[in-house]
């Protein structure tokens, strides 16, 4: 009788104890897990697996190899070569304790010859100069090639750079003033020609004002006349510069900033022949001046730096007013306040009333045309850096209430360096005077020609706190000169 096979029974969880339900019995499983898996986060393996002990040095292997017999009958030991371990168990520790490799210090280039860097630097700029003179517009961005060749610390080509701007801003600046583009310029629709002159405009105004800075920053250094090589200073080469630009191209922007760096060399007590030379470039303005607005800059700022200064000034400065157009070509009278305009039977301008009397009945359309044929005549006259008859005697009557002003204030404190020079401004402006204005200006005359008969020598009264004067500064008066002068501006008064 044959065995009947076991029956395979699937292995099942013990039965739960009693008094235990499966629900409690799950919750405590869960429990064990748990802690289990907490205690787990604090154990330190890696700390186990250091504290085992390291095995020890290889021991040499057991030569188990036969002998053989050579073709002498000898018996021959086979040596088996020891491998030798390429590196220690340490070597990778040793390896990070390493101290690094010092990298070769980078051979420094040898700086070239100052005649060498002379002379490529000469090459350079004459390149530029070269591509500027012969297509501007296509070569806008040679602008600040020049400025960067200008930043040199080489003294030699700092000067060699200054000359090359100065000759080229001379040649390629435009008979016009550039106006700088607002918003609504750039936003407005233009053809690719007018795009491209724009931007050639705008990079020619922006490397022009960025070279007047440099000559600015150059000529308040204060370090004038001679250099050490035996040419003349940076400060030297950049108001010769400053001066040559002013009586080139008055017409162009920024004249303000070129006028401030020569009035600032005017200021000082100092005459060398970097204040000669700004001297004569403002006579040679006021002189070619057909404009009239070159003129009143200038003098508005020469006004105003002598009575900053407290009219301690050399005499020479206060001359500058004797070389203004406006001598012989103005017919105004003129106060310090006030400017008589004469009518049109005298060759004067009609009044605006009067010009409003003479209107005629026009149409709405034929308005609008006068109006655009007003804006683009207005246009055209900017463009063309003209100004009209009535504009010119405008400006010169604003400048000559500046002069006057100037020469009254010194009058009334009388100082003495500056008396003379006023008396002679007085002698040649008399015509020009407002007839309201004689009596007082006579009677300052005789109380000036009372003092010089008593010899009195009266200094700067009315300013009892005013700083004193210079050591150098020549206090003395010339009483003759002075009475002579109060003589001559009197009867030029009163013709």
């Amino acid at each position: 009788m044959s065995r009947a096979p076991a029956v395979k029974r699937r292995k099942l969880s013990p039965p739960p104890a009693e008094g235990e339900s499966r629900t409690e019995r799950a919750d405590a499983k869960k429990k064990s897990t748990k802690a289990f898996y907490d205690n787990a986060s604090s154990w330190d393996l890696e700390q186990d697996y250091e504290t085992r002990p390291r095995k020890g040095g290889k021991k040499d292997k057991e030569n188990t190899r036969l002998p053989i017999k050579t073709a002498d009958g000898m018996v021959q030991e086979l040596e088996v070569a020891e491998e030798e371990d390429d590196e220690s168990d340490l070597a990778w520790l040793s390896e990070g304790e390493s101290e690094p490799e010092e990298k070769p210090e980078k051979e420094k280039k040898p700086e070239k010859p100052m005649r060498q860097q002379i002379m490529e630097a000469k090459e350079e700029l004459a390149k530029i100069a070269l591509l500027l003179n012969e297509d501007p517009e296509e070569n806008a961005g040679a602008f600040k090639t020049l400025a960067a060749i200008g930043q040199s610390k080489t003294t030699t080509i700092k000067k060699l750079a200054l000359a090359t701007q100065l000759a080229i801003y001379k040649d390629i600046i435009p008979g016009y003033r550039i106006r700088p583009l607002n918003e609504e310029d750039m936003e407005t629709k233009v053809s690719k020609e007018v795009r491209k002159l724009r931007a050639y405009e705008q990079a020619l105004v922006g490397g022009y004002q960025a070279y007047i800075k440099e000559l600015a920053k150059l000529a308040q250094s204060g370090k004038g006349g001679w250099s050490k090589d035996g040419g003349p200073s940076l400060g030297s080469v950049a108001i010769a510069c400053a001066c040559t630009l002013l009586t080139s191209v008055p017409h162009f922007n920024f004249r303000g900033e070129l006028l401030k760096i020569l009035v600032g060399k005017l200021s000082t007590r100092k005459i060398d022949a970097d204040f000669v030379k700004c001297r004569e470039t403002i006579e040679t303005l006021f002189r070619e001046d057909e404009d009239g607005t070159p003129s009143l800059d200038a003098t508005a700022l020469l006004t105003k730096m002598m009575k900053a200064r407290g009219y301690r000034v050399d005499e020479s400065v206060l001359n500058t007013f004797l070389h203004l157009r406006l001598l012989t070509e103005f017919s105004w009278k003129a106060s310090t306040n006030h400017i008589d305009r004469p009518s049109k039977a005298d060759g004067g301008f009609e009044a605006p009333s009067q010009l409003k009397a003479k209107r005629v009945f026009r149409t709405k359309k034929q308005r609008k045309i006068m109006k655009e044929q007003k804006i683009i005549e207005k246009e055209m006259v900017q463009a063309d850096a003209t100004v009209s008859h009535e504009e010119r005697d405008r400006m010169q009557a604003e400048t000559l209430k500046l002069v006057f002003v100037t020469y009254f204030r010194i009058l009334k404190i009388r100082s003495p360096n500056l008396m003379g020079a006023v008396l002679e401004g007085l002698a040649r402006y008399a015509h020009l005077i407002n007839q309201d204005f004689f009596g007082d200006l006579l009677e300052a005359l005789k109380d000036l020609v009372g003092h010089a008969e008593t010899g009195d020598d009266l200094g700067m009264t009315g300013e009892d706190d005013a700083e004193p004067a210079d050591e150098d500064e020549e206090t003395t008066r010339n009483l003759t000169r002075e009475a002579l002068l109060c003589i001559i501006t009197a009867f030029a008064l009163l013709e």
